[in-house]
């Protein structure tokens, strides 16, 4: 004969040890246990899944504060913020920066050398250092990094002007059109520099009505500042239709008659024997050359090629003026 109990059964040769009266207890004891075990699972943490780490794993990607910055194949830099996650490591999983001298502080390791390296080679340095120094048998880490030098700054005279991610092949085209391509007032030269070479600045020429395509293709290396420079203005003032400043955007020589006829030609009590380029030097003097307008324009002298910042004054006739005033009276 057997004993039952709901759903707990108890073996004859049991019954003589566990008598009635003490079976609800048993029983009691019996379901808090289980219920013990069943919280117990239910408050154990999901798994998460992340990334692949160098050997092509998933694990846990909790480190390093659950940030991470952007995969690069070009070589790490000084002072770039490096993310190195080792997935189910979360103590080995840092964000730091790299030093002037290419170097990182690193747990136990010490420190280590990234500067030079992608992001897939600094990962297997380090993945390589924790198995040599027996800390993880089988690290899984990803590198990633997280800072503006790896980007391409672009300034001036662009739609969008911003920092930009190496696009494709890095050709200046493809930046300037990740920057939503250029403005009405693009002049002529287009400056890059960068860290890796200060006071070295490169002028690169650029034809605003896009004819001229021989600066198109030129390599934009991470790191460089693309700076698109305004067109140059030159002022008219004096007997002209319309004084004012005009951009030198037109041409790449633009002349002394060319910003005349912008300027809507000269009026009828003009001296065009008498006008004068007023052109400041590097030094801050001025210089002042007068031409004869009137020969320039009938083709009997050089036309001179007017600079960015020239004044041009058109000068009014003396004797066109009495006239005038002699003819109207």
């Amino acid at each position: 004969m057997e004993l039952r109990h709901n759903s707990l059964f108890i073996p004859n040769k049991l019954s003589r040890i566990f008598q009635p009266q003490r079976m609800h207890l048993l029983y009691a004891i019996f379901l808090l246990l289980a219920g013990n075990v069943c919280v117990a699972q239910e408050q154990r943490p999901a798994l998460i899944t992340g990334a692949h780490g160098a050997g092509g794993g998933t694990a846990n990607t909790s480190g390093s504060q659950g940030e991470m910055g952007q995969l690069t194949d070009q070589p790490i830099a000084s002072g770039e913020t490096v993310h190195i996650n080792v997935f189910g490591a979360p103590d080995f999983s840092i964000m730091t920066r790299v030093s002037e001298s290419g170097d990182i502080p690193y747990p136990i390791l010490g420190q280590l050398h990234l500067a030079g390296l992608s992001s897939a080679s600094a990962a297997a340095m380090v993945a390589g250092q924790l198995k040599q120094h027996d800390l993880l048998a089988d690290p899984q880490v990803l590198v990633t990094v997280d800072g503006t030098t790896s980007w391409i700054t672009v300034l001036g005279e662009v739609r969008n002007p911003g920092i930009y991610p190496p696009l494709g092949k890095h050709q200046l085209s493809d930046v300037l059109a990740a920057a939503g391509g250029l403005t009405a007032n693009t002049g002529r030269v287009i400056e890059v520099a960068n860290d890796r070479t200060p006071g070295k600045k490169e002028y690169l020429a650029w034809d605003p009505t896009m004819h001229n395509t021989e600066s198109y293709d030129r390599t934009v290396n991470p790191g460089d500042r693309v700076l698109v420079r305004a067109c140059g203005i030159a002022y008219v003032s004096g007997h002209v239709a319309k004084p004012g400043a005009y951009s030198l955007c037109g041409s790449s020589h633009m002349t002394l008659s060319e910003v005349v006829a912008l300027a809507g030609g000269t009026t009828p009590l003009t001296s065009e024997k008498h006008t004068y380029m007023i052109r400041t030097q590097e030094n801050g003097t001025r210089t002042v050359e007068e031409v004869n307008l009137q020969k320039v324009l009938h083709g009997r002298a050089a036309d001179p090629v007017v600079k960015e910042d020239d004044i041009i004054y058109v000068s009014p006739s003396a004797m066109k003026a009495v006239l005038s005033q002699f003819e109207n009276g």
